[in-house]
Parts: structure tokens; C-alpha cells; sequence
């Protein structure tokens, strides 16, 4: 796995990557979270669950709840007991199921030569790390590896349209009467929507 060391701008063995689109496969019924990797034309595609989707959802869309969600506790222990959220990788495949860590500093822990950062790696799911990354607006991370395994070439679009203004209304009304077949049907609807505009 490679070190924290070469988790950064200038790293030859990781690329940084942001968050996408959220679509739905619709062989599996089964929500779809797009990754584009930085500098290059790539994607990488996630399958991941219903329920980490609605998370991921809420907070692409900065949808605010009132009592704290999981992953609101999780960011909350953590800086409670002087953690701080540094990044996520992304650093491999196993049997068709990605692997991350979710990189925490342990700050100025005292040693004899002085006070130094430790750090932690925490092994979890790609979707909790991607949800805890867009609330904190942390860097993503993801391999030569997982590259080299899973991405795709495609375009990516940046535009922001009207569509697009009425589409994010939409998905905070549907938030507040949240179901899960909601949640199936709206992304389902997203995706046919972008096979129509391609």
C-alpha cells in the first residue's frame, strides 16, 4: 500500500479525484457513484448502496439534517479527541470490491526528539470516506492501481444549466419525503436523462 508520503499534488503513484454523478445501474438496481480523476479524461464507477448513496447525496447538495447523521458522529468523536481528517485513498480492488483508508492525524504527539504528527489509517468503505471527504472537503486519492483496474476513459462536463438548477430543487424536495424507492426512482430518472442528452 503506498505510504502518506506519496499521497500528494506531485505523487507519481496516486492521482487526486473528484466526485462526479450519482446514477443508477439499472441491471442491478443499484446506485452508481461517478469519480473523475484529475488531469486525465478518466472515470471510475462505484456500485454502492441505497442508503450510502442517500448520504452521499445529501451531501453533495449540502442538505442539512437536524440531530447529526453517522458519519456527523464519526467526523464529530474524531475531532472531539484532536483528530484531524487529512484525506481518503482509494488504493485497491479485492474480488470486485474497492478497498480505502480514511487518513486521520494524530496531532503533535510528544517523543524525545520533539512533538511530531502521527498518523492513522482507518480501513472503510469508499462510500463512508467519500461522504466524510465532501463534508470536509478533503483530497481524494486513488491508485496506479485501482487506475490501471477500474477507470475508463470519457468527457467530462462542467456546465451548470437551468436543468441543472431545477434538478437540485427537485432532489431537496424529494429529501424531505425521503424513501428509499424515492431515492431509486430519482436516480434512475437522472440517468435517463443523461442518456438522452448524449
Amino acid at each position: 500500500m503506498p505510504t502518506l508520503n506519496e499521497a500528494d499534488d506531485g505523487g507519481e503513484k496516486m492521482k487526486k479525484a473528484t466526485i462526479g454523478k450519482l446514477l443508477m445501474d439499472k441491471n442491478n438496481n443499484t446506485p452508481v457513484l461517478e469519480l473523475n480523476v484529475e488531469g486525465t479524461d478518466k472515470k471510475i464507477y462505484l456500485w454502492i448502496g441505497a442508503c450510502e448513496a442517500w448520504a452521499l447525496a445529501m451531501s453533495i447538495e449540502n442538505f442539512h439534517l437536524i440531530r447529526p447523521m453517522t458519519h456527523d458522529l464519526l467526523i464529530s468523536a474524531v475531532e472531539t479527541m484532536g483528530g484531524i481528517f487529512e484525506h481518503v485513498v482509494i488504493h485497491s480492488i479485492k474480488n470486485g470490491t474497492f478497498l480505502a483508508n480514511l487518513v486521520i492525524k494524530k496531532n503533535d504527539t510528544q517523543q524525545e526528539s520533539g512533538r511530531v504528527n502521527q498518523y492513522l489509517e482507518l480501513d472503510a468503505r469508499p462510500s463512508d470516506c467519500l461522504v466524510i471527504a465532501n463534508k470536509l472537503e478533503l483530497p481524494v486519492y486513488v491508485t496506479s492501481e485501482v487506475l490501471l483496474e477500474a477507470s475508463m476513459s470519457g468527457s467530462i462536463t462542467t456546465d451548470i444549466s437551468e436543468e441543472e438548477d431545477r434538478e437540485k430543487q427537485e432532489f431537496r424536495s424529494f429529501i424531505n419525503n425521503f424513501n428509499m424507492n424515492d431515492l431509486k426512482q430519482y436516480l434512475d430518472r437522472r440517468e435517463g436523462e443523461d442518456e438522452n442528452e448524449n
